[in-house]
């Protein structure tokens, strides 16, 4: 384990399924940047993620990697708007309803327009439940999409203390 300090929180938006934080609709992810790099994203599963009972639904804990691994393609270039080509996840373990989850994303590797990044889903005791690789595609710079997600209202939270986080 290392210990990592959140240097700024990532800002979030409603219409965002992984940040939306609604009583069931959305994940409610809350992502900051570390110190050296690494994007960390935090949330509390809800009942409407469930699967099997009291269990996460996989399709869940894959939208939990893409949300934290997506913030990681915009850490070199903040411009960058890509949308997700192809996605490997590994299942380890079962998540739980109600549990508090980091899900991790290493730096971005580039080449042009395609970004590659790895993460982890950790559980509260640091056990891995899941990883992934994600390959990111960027947007053309003129695109309708490009000029959607820019105009995104976005909200801010404050970094009250850097927080440390091990992983």
């Amino acid at each position: 384990m290392k210990e990592h300090k959140i240097t700024e929180w990532i800002p979030w938006s409603e219409t965002c399924f992984g940040c939306n934080d609604g009583m069931n609709e959305g994940i409610g992810m809350r992502c900051g940047i570390t110190e050296d790099g690494y994007v960390v994203g935090f949330c509390r599963t809800k009942t409407g993620h469930q699967g099997f009972p009291n269990t996460v639904h996989g399709g869940l804990v894959s939208a939990y990697l893409d949300e934290v691994l997506w913030h990681a393609t915009r850490q070199e270039k903040p411009d960058t708007i890509a949308m997700t080509v192809e996605m490997t996840v590994r299942y380890f373990r079962p998540v739980d309803i109600g549990a508090d989850i980091r899900v991790i994303a290493e730096p971005a590797e580039r080449e042009g327009r395609h970004i590659y990044v790895n993460g982890y889903v950790l559980l509260s005791d640091n056990t891995v439940a899941a990883t992934a690789r994600i390959h990111y595609v960027t947007v053309r710079q003129n695109s309708e999409r490009m000029h959607a997600e820019k105009e995104r209202i976005k909200y801010t939270e404050a970094l009250t203390d850097k927080e440390q986080v091990w992983f």
